[in-house]
């Protein structure tokens, strides 16, 4: 075994694993890597198999049977870990960061809001790259970044790649589990200085680019967001952060596309850190662009609707975990309570192996602090806000941001029946390399009435009806195979899952195209008989969300022409529920949508 210490400064996190891996290890965290430190945590990699690996940190559950690219992501995410957990005379903030001429530029935000994006953007316009994810501040105003490697998530993998600085990057990860690209800058010395401006970017699909000063009180409230270690700190760093907001103007930069960041973005460093002013006057002149009625400045296209209150901050991630029990939800706190706390309720479905991870689809929304304060109280909750479309494909995001080996994904007013997550675990054990989607009986409120699955037939605008195989009866029967099956539960290995289409939109057209995408990559569809699930269906005050004729109909015939499956009766259906003028309109309409270029 190897032991080499990645450092932030003067703190250094152990890293001990196989001679084979050094390499890799060294990639991942530049110049940082020495021989010789007296560590603040450790990590240990090891051999699990040929080709597939364990880790264990002193502040995170151990997970194994992981790829080399899986175990590259968790080593990145574990060392961060180490390094922030006691951490208690600088704040660590949530952030990226380049070099503009002698400063840094800090580029901070929740996960999901593009940061690791902007910052390739950047470094692809000629600002070093200096690090991802954590940058702390000290007392005096000095930014110190974590040089690691820059990893990109599945969503934003083939857009950084194909960036004119990455080709002369190493690419250490290039797969479904994301791009994780290291080069020269990732190697630079201690980048410690003091930082001239703060960007937080907020991606959203469509909303064109606006560009927004923020005060020092605003900018102030951003960056405790991002703070990662506000609990070591006597004052959660409020006045260390208020200090540093005061001293350093920032921009919210919302974007839809990152082409649209161009001839913009890339010039406002170079000007910022040319003018040469004192801070005041640099907010003085930031402030200058900021139109009449405090709105942001906009090109090629108009404001969305008005922010109703911050964006919250994403849970910490504390580690792998063997389950991932995962929702998105939107604004339905009720049902996020319940569903977590039923499984909270049975003791013997060892939640120690287990996460609770919950993606809010309307982070804006009323629910958005009640769900990110059961943080405070769930000690294995993870609360992460993704803004932009709402609908089927958000549940992706539950892949993407799930620690666990496997992922539970289910409504956020699901009840799971007593057992049904230990024998689960137990399934997983038994099966650990399983490809297949897995899925379990469908409960009615009568809690005695199930359905098993589906059959591929359209019936009131949705594809797929209720039927129920005899062999499910008992619980303790053997799984088997299913055409299709609701998707208020779904169980799958996280690094097995194929994913919606991210064209979709909206809600509906996932059942019967998930399951044939998974048969056609030769793998099953299953029903486990001892994994019941109960579903609220009535909702009597409404949904908050937007469901549209339009939005089903355009995931269908997207879906469809993915798998290869005729349209025929899809089109017979719609036209004989809605009326053949309609639909037709409907139809033309994303048809010609679709084939437009872009």
């Amino acid at each position: 075994m190897i032991r080499l210490f990645a450092r932030l400064d003067s703190r250094a996190v152990e890293i001990k694993c196989p001679a084979s891996l050094a390499e890799n290890v060294a990639t991942l965290f530049g110049a940082r890597l020495s021989s010789r430190a007296v560590p603040i945590g450790r990590v240990h990699v090891d051999f699990d198999r040929p080709d597939r690996f364990s880790i264990e940190s002193r502040h995170g559950e151990p997970v194994g049977n992981l790829s080399r690219s899986e175990l590259l992501l968790h080593l990145l995410d574990a060392v961060t870990r180490e390094l922030i957990f006691e951490l208690a005379d600088e704040v660590a903030l949530h952030a990226a960061s380049v070099l503009a001429g002698s400063r840094i530029v800090l580029i901070a935000g929740p996960t999901g809001a593009g940061k690791s994006t902007v910052a390739a953007w950047l470094a692809d316009h000629g600002m070093p790259y200096l690090g991802d994810e954590l940058a702390t501040v000290s007392e005096d105003g000095v930014v110190r970044p974590f040089a690691r490697a820059l990893a990109v998530k599945p969503a934003t993998r083939d857009l950084v790649a194909g960036m004119s600085f990455a080709r002369d990057w190493r690419r250490l990860c290039d797969d479904e589990m994301g791009l994780v690209l290291a080069g020269l800058q990732t190697a630079r010395p201690s980048a410690a200085r003091r930082c001239r401006l703060i960007l937080l970017p907020r991606h959203e699909s469509g909303s064109g680019l606006a560009i927004e000063p923020l005060s020092p009180a605003e900018t102030l409230l951003r960056l405790m967001e991002c703070n990662l270690n506000a609990r070591n700190l006597h004052d959660h760093g409020l006045a260390l952060l208020r200090q540093f907001a005061a001293a350093v103007p920032a921009l919210r930069v919302r974007y839809g596309e990152v082409g649209e960041l161009a001839g913009v973005v890339e010039h406002i460093p170079h000007l910022v850190e040319g003018a040469q002013l004192a801070p005041p006057e640099l907010h003085r002149l930031l402030s200058g662009f900021r139109p009449r009625a405090r709105e942001a400045l906009h090109v090629a296209a108009p404001a969305p609707a008005p922010v109703q209150q911050p964006l919250l901050p994403a849970t910490p991630r504390r580690g792998p975990v063997k389950l991932t029990i995962g929702m998105a939800t939107f604004d339905d706190y009720d049902g996020v309570y319940f569903t977590i706390q039923a499984i909270r309720l049975y003791p013997a479905e060892r939640l120690a192996h287990v996460e609770f991870l919950v993606v809010d689809n309307h982070p804006e929304g009323p629910s958005a602090k009640p769900l990110k304060n059961l943080e405070t109280w769930i000690p294995n909750y993870r609360y992460v806000p993704r803004n932009g479309p709402s609908g089927t494909a958000t549940r992706n995001a539950v892949f993407e941001e799930a620690s666990g080996t496997y992922v539970l994904c289910v409504d956020c007013h699901v009840l799971i029946f007593k057992d049904g997550l230990a024998r689960l675990l137990d399934y997983f054990d038994q099966f650990p390399e399983t490809s297949d989607l897995l899925h379990g009986p469908l409960v009615y409120d009568d809690l005695s009435s199930l359905s098993t699955h589906m059959q591929p037939r359209w019936r009131a605008g949705m594809f797929g009806t209720w039927e129920r195989d005899s062999r499910a009866i008992d619980a303790d029967a053997s799984p088997f195979e299913i055409p299709m099956q609701g998707l208020g539960l779904f169980a799958c290995r996280r690094d097995a899952w194929l994913g919606f289409n991210p064209d979709f939109r909206g809600f509906g057209g996932e059942e019967g195209y998930i399951h044939e995408k998974f048969r056609q990559a030769g793998r099953r569809v299953l029903c486990l008989p001892f994994l019941r699930w109960v579903h609220r269906f009535a909702r009597p005050l409404g949904v908050p969300y937007r469901l549209k004729w339009e939005d089903r109909i355009r995931n269908y015939l997207i879906g469809f022409a993915e798998i290869g499956a005729p349209t025929n009766e899809l089109e017979h259906h719609f036209k004989e529920l809605l009326g053949e003028s309609v639909a037709e309109r409907i139809f033309t309409d994303i048809r010609e949508e679709v084939a437009r270029p872009g």
